[in-house]
């Protein structure tokens, strides 16, 4: 199998690196943003400090007509304040235990990502890439299939996290 370029997304934050670093470790701020759009964030628990996990549940609005909840987590490898931050993300259950995707089994069980703040005056650059791990062939040919969603799901996360820095 040929090497495939890792996933790839960039942001500029409005906001400085201590402000932008805190929204992403800290478990009342992350629980504010954190997610896809649309859904509704409950943090289980964050513990951003390598060995520690983010554990959290999205659900749909109370109103919606059909509900869902969908469990996933962070297994934290490296936490360089206000550098990096290198985990591992998969979906789970509610005790954190490694689930498939619920929509969709033959996702890659793990993906590891890693996440780099540049500080630039009162902004701050973050740099998201990643990939699949431990994954089966099929398994990486579906995720680099859908690196488009990913960028769309991300930008809105981004958006999200550019809603909440403006109220801080």
């Amino acid at each position: 199998m040929t090497a495939r370029e890792p996933f790839r997304i960039s942001h500029v934050a409005n906001a400085p690196i201590g402000v932008v670093w805190n929204a992403w470790t800290k478990e009342d701020e992350l629980a504010k943003w954190w997610g896809p759009t649309g859904l509704v964030m409950k943090v289980a628990k964050a513990n951003v400090v390598p060995g520690g996990k983010f554990h959290y549940l999205m659900t749909n609005e109370p109103d919606a007509a059909e509900q869902f909840e969908m469990w996933g987590a962070f297994d934290y490898l490296e936490v360089d304040q206000h550098q990096r931050i290198v985990f591992v993300n998969y979906f789970s259950d509610a005790e954190g235990t490694k689930q498939r995707h619920f929509m969709n089994p033959e996702w890659p069980l793990e993906v590891q990502s890693t996440l780099t703040f540049v500080e630039d005056g009162d902004q701050t650059l973050i740099h998201l890439e990643g990939g699949p791990i431990n994954a089966q062939p099929h398994e990486e040919d579906l995720y680099y299939e859908n690196l488009e969603s990913m960028r769309i799901g991300f930008s809105g996360t981004f958006a999200q996290l550019d809603d909440y820095l403006a109220t801080r």
